[in-house]
């Protein structure tokens, strides 16, 4: 499968890659951390990483490490202490049963750290963080955070805490002169209140050097930006969310993730993508990452433009 994506590649503008280190709590790599042995959470898909790294190399892709912080399916199964509870002390579970680290807890930041140091060893310039948030969907009412007992600041707010952590984060990326990105919710950029999840976006868009705001049209609600059907207009959808990051963050870099995948009606191909594109470009964004969970993308809405005779 990579090397027919890195085939694929070698014909597109595309010349860069997002790897999954750490989803759901799963290590991807044999990662050799303790924790991750003792949850049994190392599900290990990239057997020759030496040689994967060496092939991204060699064909001059540009390799990100995804590492998803807080959504975490092995951890709490094996320490509740360490999650996000219900009140008599087992783990909380969101809208699709997945299981949460506890934010305030700060051994759950060095864990994630040493994934992210990790993936530094491996070679990757740049580390993507995903899930870098309290969880959203589910009944939110019903969270213990134990770890608040013992977070230095008994007062601080979700996106005080959200914060604190990213900029432990990047501060030892940064030590081994490497990027970090964050994959954060598009629709942030029209709301100032932090929804409890701890991003709001001028706050979450300070630590990192590039934040992946994820504007898929198609998750946003009929009428969002006065537009009737925003998964059926995504040049529209695409301008008036992005412009909301440009209005407020204008100083930081931005990275959108675009819709390749199809959710409802329209079919999404071609015209869709490039219309997307299109937008973040007059925008000023050049760069963009496309998302399709099965990693079957439009190849031919990024094809290389064939030179002019």
């Amino acid at each position: 499968k990579m090397t027919n994506i890195l085939n694929a590649i070698d014909q597109s503008e595309i010349n860069s890659i997002v790897i999954d280190v750490r989803d759901s709590g799963e290590m991807y790599w044999k990662t050799g951390i303790p924790l991750a042995k003792q949850a049994k959470a190392e599900q290990i898909a990239v057997v020759k990483p030496k040689e994967l790294m060496e092939r991204l190399q060699k064909r001059g892709v540009y390799p990100i490490a995804r590492i998803a912080c807080f959504r975490d399916q092995f951890v709490p199964r094996l320490m509740a202490s360490r999650a996000v509870q219900l009140s008599n002390g087992s783990p909380w579970k969101d809208h699709s049963g997945h299981m949460w680290l506890d934010p305030y807890n700060q051994k759950n930041w060095d864990y994630i750290v040493q994934t992210v140091e990790f993936a530094l060893d491996q070679g990757f310039p740049e580390i993507q963080l995903d899930y870098v948030r309290f969880p959203s969907e589910g009944r939110s009412s019903t969270q213990v955070f134990p770890g608040r007992k013992s977070y230095p600041d008994a007062k601080a707010k979700p996106s005080d805490v959200i914060t604190r952590f990213a900029e432990y984060v990047v501060k030892r990326v940064h030590a081994r002169n490497a990027v970090c990105s964050a994959d954060i919710f598009g629709i942030i950029s029209s709301g100032t209140k932090d929804q409890g999840i701890g991003q709001t976006l001028e706050q979450i868009a300070k630590p990192f050097d590039v934040v992946c705001p994820m504007v898929y049209p198609s998750h946003y609600a009929r009428g969002e930006y006065g537009i009737a059907n925003p998964n059926a207009s995504p040049y529209a959808t695409i301008k008036k969310s992005l412009g909301d990051f440009k209005r407020r963050i204008p100083n930081s870099k931005v990275r959108p993730w675009l819709q390749d995948f199809t959710l409802g009606a329209p079919h999404y191909g071609v015209k869709e993508v490039q219309a997307q594109i299109k937008a973040a470009k007059e925008l000023g964004y050049d760069e963009y990452l496309l998302w399709n969970a099965s990693n079957r993308f439009t190849w031919a809405a990024v094809a290389k433009a064939k030179p002019k005779r």
